[in-house]
């Protein structure tokens, strides 16, 4: 379970929004839209909420028996939110999936020279059907699975696009590919509860709306310190207040990393249009007490923080005895707690803002579908009290008209 900790908001010593009128004003605001968005989803008109359900993901999980998996190991190849999202679930849960996320051409060249590519089976995911990058690097698979004899790599594929005419639909019925449809109603980013992101997943059995269903009702809950809706009136009355331009994840579990980066895509993409955008990035902690925090605590205030608990698992009881300065006083896990809980006595003291996310246990996979569920509602409902479309992306298609203008 995850919980939010909005104290700083709230505290009459630090921004005391509890009798404030823009807060009030920008609640009301937040949630009319949550409740305009439970609506959609009661009349079956918001896909990617009715993905959060048991419905939904009973549909999923019978297309199981649809992928033999052999014991093979899993390659995905998708660029963007065909793959961000399965890629912090693989890194959250130490699962050793291999991503093809990007044209590295030599980290793509060292794996199929050191791998045996009969050993694996190859999502291949594109909403569009025509992601160049995406077609970039499956043409190079092809290319070197020809060295192998009497191997069809298109066995060893399944391709996960829309059910319409595209490059990459065409190219698996013309090869007998196993084809799985994308659905067309679920852009990439918010596909991360769907077909898109739970297909690398579904041998690990993961009941995933034990941890997002809960979601859609509290879109009709104002007073919980998880309601998105309360959340979002927060982010915008800190906007009314002052100029902010970063939204940084401070993380002190390492696992929690690709995820940031998942959450990169989904704010970006979703609210950087029209003029208005923060900024997202990471922080690693404490790694970076020794490199950003200076920067955070003592430069411009145009920064928003999400601080992520440490792991609660315990790897080692104690220290050895060997004067070490005064780090010996302490459990390994209590010295990771100690910098954690300091960092945010820190902000509170220079009024940083921030809120706190614990995390129960860091070792079951539902508190990452419930950070998944949650930041994906914050992000519709912010998107929409601003007046913006957060599903779309089109500044991005300006790129890919020059690339391919002769």
């Amino acid at each position: 379970m995850i919980k939010f900790d909005n104290s700083f908001f709230f505290d009459e010593n630090c921004f005391n929004f509890k009798n404030n009128s823009k807060f009030q004003k920008n609640l009301k605001s937040s949630s009319l839209e949550a409740e305009k968005l439970f609506r959609e989803f009661n009349d079956g008109k918001n896909e990617v909420l009715s993905s959060f359900t048991g419905n939904y993901q009973k549909k999923i999980r019978k297309l199981k028996k649809k992928i033999d998996y052999k014991n093979k190991k899993k390659v995905v190849i998708g660029l963007g939110g065909s793959s961000s999202g399965a890629k912090a679930l693989s890194f959250f849960l130490n699962d050793e999936t291999i991503y093809f996320d990007n044209l590295d051409y030599k980290y793509i060249k060292n794996f199929f020279q050191k791998n045996n590519l009969t050993n694996y089976i190859f999502f291949i995911i594109s909403k569009s059907g025509d992601t160049f990058e995406t077609l970039a690097l499956l043409n190079l698979l092809i290319f070197e699975s020809e060295r192998y004899e009497k191997f069809n790599i298109f066995d060893s594929m399944i391709i996960i696009t829309e059910n319409k005419d595209s490059i990459l639909k065409n190219f698996s019925k013309k090869k007998n590919i196993k084809f799985l449809s994308h659905n067309p109603n679920i852009g990439g980013r918010f596909s991360i509860l769907s077909e898109t992101g739970m297909l690398p997943f579904l041998e690990k059995n993961i009941n995933v709306e034990d941890g997002s269903e809960k979601f859609i009702n509290l879109l009709k809950d104002t007073k919980n310190e998880i309601s998105p809706a309360k959340n979002v009136a927060i982010l915008l009355t800190c906007l009314d207040k002052m100029k902010l331009n970063i939204y940084c994840n401070l993380i002190y579990n390492y696992r929690l990393k690709h995820f940031s980066y998942w959450f990169h895509q989904l704010h970006a993409e979703s609210l950087g249009k029209n003029g208005f955008g923060m900024t997202p990035t990471t922080s690693i902690c404490p790694k970076d007490h020794h490199s950003m925090m200076q920067l955070f605590l003592d430069g411009p205030k145009d920064k928003f923080f999400n601080i992520f608990s440490p792991p609660d698992e315990i790897f080692y009881e104690k220290f050895s005895n060997q004067n070490f300065y005064n780090i010996e006083s302490y459990s390994p896990s209590d010295l990771l707690n100690k910098q954690f809980t300091s960092v945010i006595e820190t902000f509170r003291q220079k009024k940083i803002p921030h809120r706190v996310i614990n995390i129960s246990n860091h070792n079951d996979p539902l508190n990452l579908i419930e950070l998944f569920s949650y930041f994906l509602l914050e992000t519709i409902i912010l998107g929409k009290v601003l007046g913006l479309n957060p599903y779309g992306q089109p500044a991005v298609q300006l790129i890919k008209e020059k690339i391919f203008r002769k």
